[in-house]
């Protein structure tokens, strides 16, 4: 079994000093959110073995509040070009495919729609949308992450901060 967690970056400032939607950093608003969703999955999360990230200020930013969350080393976040222009569920599930087998648990850090539709893919029992620092973790009945197209995920997490205010 493998788990993954997809997690969407948390609010972005509407600029950013480059003009750029690359460059757009976390608004304070989304770093409060980041950490209070991280803060409730760490309660949940055994362990992650590896984090891979869109190089997206507002991703990469996102990444390193869930890292120091869960006690991942920041310096062992891996920024993925792809998951920043990478099209679609088909390429997502490229990504993941690469994926080392020794790799129990995976957190992806990115962005809609892609995203929610991924989770949608691989998770049937799974049909709510990710608004920003939504997290959905799943357990994967594979052992080869290469075998990720075939998978049936079986929703053990969503978190937002809607539903974290509710209970």
């Amino acid at each position: 079994m493998k788990e993954i967690f997809i997690i969407r970056h948390s609010k972005a400032s509407e600029t950013s000093p480059d003009n750029t939607d690359f460059g757009r950093c976390l608004a304070p608003y989304g770093v409060n959110k980041a950490i209070r969703i991280s803060d409730v999955l760490s309660r949940n999360v055994k362990s992650v073995d590896l984090m891979l990230s869109s190089p997206a200020c507002r991703a990469l930013e996102t990444s390193q509040i869930f890292a120091r969350t869960l006690n991942y080393p920041e310096e062992k976040i891996l920024a993925r070009d792809k998951l920043y222009h990478f099209g679609g569920i088909e390429n997502a599930l490229e990504i993941i495919s690469e994926v080392d087998d020794s790799v129990k648990s995976l957190m992806l850090i990115g962005h809609n729609p892609t995203f929610n539709a991924l989770a949608w893919h691989l998770c049937e029992d799974f049909r709510d949308v990710m608004p920003t620092s939504a997290v959905v973790g799943l357990e994967l009945n594979i052992k080869q992450w290469r075998n990720i197209r075939k998978a049936k995920g079986k929703l053990i997490a969503y978190l937002t901060k809607k539903q974290i205010k509710s209970n």
